[in-house]
């Protein structure tokens, strides 16, 4: 039984590359979900915010929006606590990139213990796992479209 033909999208931009590929309804869904990060990739100005299934319909504290999303505890605990600041900061609050200070913003907020090295933690981040892209300047971050994926994934609606 056959779906039709396969459905590609490629997307190459400095530091993003995306390809997409599968049935047309599947490959609208990708690029719609990543619309703003190709804009953005793009060099476009984006009035459109990031699109998830997961995003909240009215705005909400930091604290608020942690108590639908409980942070790992012990081993990555750090790491996720800071992609779901960015999260945060990039999906609800609309903010394109985010800085470390922005972070720390938020850690305090949840009244979270301060990461020992944020620098340290966002590269990692940035180069080993790629679930963040370098932003406009340095010092500036957003959740790459693997980052977003996985809190997507891990944080899904019931």
């Amino acid at each position: 039984m056959s779906e039709g033909p396969e459905t590609v999208f490629k997307f190459t931009a400095e530091g993003v590359d995306l390809e997409f590929a599968g049935s047309e309804a599947f490959v609208e869904r990708q690029v719609k979900r990543f619309r703003h990060f190709l804009e953005g990739a793009a060099g476009i100005e984006s009035t459109t915010a990031p699109t998830t299934e997961a995003e909240p319909a009215k705005a909400q504290t930091f604290a608020e929006f942690c108590a639908e999303r409980p942070a790992r505890e012990g081993r990555g605990a750090i790491q996720d606590r800071i992609l779901l600041a960015i999260y945060y900061m990039n999906v609800v609050k609309k903010k394109r990139e985010v800085s470390g200070d922005d972070v720390l913003h938020c850690f305090r907020r949840a009244e979270w213990e301060r990461p020992k090295n944020l620098h340290n933690a966002l590269g990692i981040l940035k180069r080993k796992v790629g679930h963040l892209q370098e932003g406009s300047r340095r010092g500036l971050y957003q959740l790459s479209p693997a980052g977003l994926q996985y809190l997507d994934g891990r944080y899904e609606p019931a």
